[in-house]
């Protein structure tokens, strides 16, 4: 199957394969990196913790992996480092791996990225402001090619039985995406004008959709809306956050498909009956169910993340404040 980008991860993994194998193979696999770029490995590192046997998956901030490197960085690990530039604390954490022994993987949006020269092995995602827009390349972006990198690393080093199910699924999954994009336009638009006034917001995800949870949160609520966001997990929700809820709060769900959708339908049923300032994100009646079910789950913040940015840069055009705003990024020292 003709994937987008699959080849060169192939041709990436075989080496590391390779090197690995020499040092007596891999023990333990770390994704480090900061903020939105630290969220996109989150799917990779749900796969890889629910379909491995043999590998421990990690994911740490850069400036945490340079400072607090665990024991077991060494020649048996892959540590693999995301900057779409090339972020000081993420270059560091590649010059703390390679100095440790272990095998180094860049993801950058760059092929002459400072990431990419410090690394091993790199390999190159697409990046743009509007990255959402463009069904045919949603998969290819940070999150995706670390998708794509996991799904070939349990092939290579483990036999993976739904390699092949997944590579199918990422052929399906763009006119997925593009049907979901259109169909929700008019929702983006209302959701703008309904939020367009909250100042608090509480995100709400679980399984291989919490990356939708933490990166809304984090990237595009406070930081691109300068407006204050929780990030909560579906099953957390009811071990204190839940007091919070009432008529007047603002709550996103994102309800994912497979073995955890459960516990998503637990916090809307209560959002139902204790809410009513909610709106709920459904991977399911966006199209989602279309693939495989061995493999499915693992793709729904690869079309959440994505659907949720369509809606929150709607609202931001209603309230005038774009999503390349910034208060202090880029614009001061810290």
């Amino acid at each position: 199957m003709n994937v987008k980008g699959m080849q060169e991860i192939i041709e990436v993994v075989d080496q590391v394969k390779n090197d690995l194998d020499a040092a007596g193979g891999l023990k333990h696999i770390y994704f480090v990196a900061c903020g939105g770029s630290l969220a996109s490995s989150f799917p990779a590192r749900y796969l890889l913790q629910q379909e491995s046997t043999s590998m421990h998956v990690s994911g740490m901030n850069s400036s945490e992996f340079v400072h607090a490197t665990p024991k077991a960085v060494g020649p048996s690990s892959l540590v693999i480092c995301t900057s779409t530039k090339a972020t000081a604390e993420t270059v560091d954490a590649l010059k703390k791996a390679n100095a440790a022994g272990a095998v180094t993987i860049g993801l950058t949006g760059y092929s002459d990225s400072l990431t990419a020269q410090t690394a091993k092995y790199s390999l190159v995602y697409f990046h743009a402001d509007e990255w959402y827009q463009d069904p045919s390349l949603v998969h290819c972006n940070s999150q995706g090619t670390a998708l794509k990198l996991a799904f070939r690393l349990l092939f290579a080093m483990e036999g993976y039985a739904g390699y092949e199910k997944a590579m199918d699924a990422f052929c399906k999954f763009p006119d997925i995406y593009a049907a979901a994009y259109q169909a929700v336009k008019p929702e983006a638009a209302r959701f703008a004008m309904q939020y367009r006034n909250d100042t608090i917001f509480n995100v709400l995800a679980s399984g291989a959709a919490w990356e939708v949870a933490y990166s809304d949160a984090f990237c595009f609520f406070q930081e691109m809306q300068t407006v204050h966001c929780v990030p909560c997990h579906s099953g957390e929700y009811f071990h204190g956050p839940f007091e919070t809820t009432d008529n007047q709060l603002a709550v996103l769900l994102f309800k994912s498909i497979g073995k955890t959708r459960p516990i998503d339908e637990r916090a809307e049923r209560f959002l139902e009956r204790f809410g009513g300032h909610h709106y709920i994100f459904d991977a399911k009646e966006m199209g989602l169910s279309a693939l495989d079910p061995d493999v499915a789950e693992y793709f729904n913040a690869l079309l959440l993340h994505p659907i949720s940015k369509q809606f929150i840069s709607a609202m931001g055009d209603v309230r005038m404040h774009p999503m390349s705003y910034r208060r202090y990024m880029w614009k001061f020292e810290y």
